[in-house]
C-alpha cells in the first residue's frame, strides 16, 4: 500500500496503530494458548467453563471490555494453582477504530453474538460456522448420522473446542469430505482442500469459508442449514437437511 502523501503525523499514528494492533494479535494467541492448556488439565464441566470463561475475559479486556460490561480484567485459569493468569495487557491505542482493530464479539459464547451467519440472523443451527474472532468454529452435526471429524477428532457439543485453522491473510474453504461404502456415509472429515470429483466411495458437500485481514476475520459464510441426510445411486449424492 502506498504512503506518498502520508505526513510525518500520519505515519506516525500509522505505525501506533499497526504496532498495537500486533500485540493484541500476539496477546491473543498467548490466551488462546493458555486457553487450550488449561482445558487439557481439567477434570470436569465446571473447570473447563471457568477457562473458557476467564479466556473470553481476557480476550475483551484487550480492548477495555468486559462481557458483563465495563472495563474488567479478564485471565485463564491455571488449575495447578487454581488461579487466573493474565498476558499483559496493550495500554497502547486502545482507542482505535473497529476498522483498524479488527472485529471483536463481546460475550461470544452467547448464542446472540454469531456474526456473519449465512441466514443472515441468529439463528442457531447444526454444522453451522461460528466467528469469534480471531477464531473461527463450527456446530456439530452429522452427515447420514455420521459426525464429521477435524484432524481426526469428532466435533464435540460445544462448539469452542471445534476450532477451524484459518489463513494469515486471505481466503479459506471448509469442504465436507464424505467416505461411502456401500451407498451409506461410513466416515466424514473437514478439510480445507476441495476433494476430487465424486466417485462410488466419496462425495463432498462445501461447508462454508472464511476471509481474514492479518489474522482478522473480516468475512465468512455458513453454507449448510443443518445435519444432513444422505442418499446415493451410484457416484451420484443427494443431500438434505434432516
Amino acid at each position: 500500500m502506498a504512503y506518498g502523501n502520508e505526513t510525518e503525523e500520519e505515519k506516525e499514528e500509522r505505525f501506533a496503530t499497526e504496532r498495537a494492533t500486533r500485540e493484541r494479535r500476539a496477546q491473543e494467541r498467548e490466551i488462546k494458548k493458555q486457553r487450550k492448556e488449561a482445558l487439557n488439565q481439567a477434570k470436569n464441566t465446571s473447570q473447563r467453563r471457568e477457562i473458557k470463561k476467564a479466556a473470553e475475559e481476557a480476550t475483551l479486556a484487550l480492548n477495555g471490555f468486559s462481557s458483563a460490561g465495563g472495563n474488567q480484567k479478564g485471565g485463564v485459569y491455571d488449575i495447578s494453582t487454581d488461579n487466573y493468569s493474565q498476558p499483559e495487557r496493550n495500554q497502547t491505542n486502545q482507542d482505535v477504530s473497529t476498522e483498524e482493530a479488527g472485529i471483536d464479539t463481546l460475550g461470544g459464547s452467547s448464542d446472540s453474538d454469531i456474526i456473519g451467519d449465512s441466514s443472515g440472523g441468529g439463528s442457531i443451527h447444526a454444522l453451522q460456522l461460528v466467528a469469534e474472532s480471531p477464531y473461527l468454529y463450527v456446530r456439530q452435526g452429522t452427515i447420514g448420522s455420521i459426525i464429521p471429524t477435524i484432524g481426526g477428532t469428532a466435533l464435540e457439543a460445544d462448539y469452542t473446542e471445534n476450532e477451524l485453522s484459518l489463513p494469515g491473510t486471505g481466503t479459506r474453504q471448509y469442504w465436507l469430505n464424505v467416505t461411502v461404502a456401500s451407498g451409506a456415509v461410513t466416515a466424514v472429515s473437514i478439510d480445507t482442500v476441495e476433494p476430487g470429483a465424486d466417485s462410488v466411495t466419496q462425495a463432498k458437500l462445501l461447508l462454508g469459508s472464511v476471509e481474514t485481514s492479518s489474522g482478522d476475520i473480516i468475512a465468512f459464510n455458513s453454507n449448510l442449514s443443518g445435519s444432513q441426510s444422505f442418499a446415493s445411486c451410484g457416484s451420484t449424492h443427494f443431500f438434505g437437511v434432516v
